[in-house]
């Protein structure tokens, strides 16, 4: 099995990814290839969305956890969401990832993308 890889824009400097398949030494360098696009400084959050992704090995937990470091060096957030229990498991043992970037739902990512962006209004309100 492969691994597609959807990326869309859902808002300035907000990217959420699906991913398909599988993330392993066959699908790595893709997955590679294809997050290097939107892993930019305008880059504020970054959504994995797991919900169809079947098996993760650890090239592929190396990969995500590369991608969260990016993100960390241009002051952006990684979230991972709709984990498979499978998957849930194995960030669940070697416990790679924060909790607080994993939410169960798109709903809750939803959520937290509204609270940024009403941070960042009060912050940087726009000019009249």
């Amino acid at each position: 099995m492969s691994l597609e890889i959807n990326i869309d824009q859902r808002q300035k400097g907000v990217y959420s990814v699906m991913l398909i398949g599988r993330l392993d030494a066959d699908t790595y360098e893709s997955f590679r290839g294809s997050i290097g696009t939107v892993l930019l400084k305008t880059t504020k959050v970054l959504v994995l969305d797991m919900a169809k992704l079947v098996y993760i090995s650890s090239i592929g937990l190396n990969e995500i956890f590369n991608a969260k470091k990016a993100m960390v060096k241009y002051e952006g957030s990684l979230i991972i969401t709709n984990l498979q229990p499978q998957i849930k498991k194995v960030f669940e043992v070697i416990k790679i990832l924060p909790k607080d970037i994993v939410f169960e739902s798109a709903k809750e990512v939803d959520r937290y993308l509204d609270d940024v962006r009403k941070r960042e209004m009060k912050k940087n309100p726009p000019a009249d």
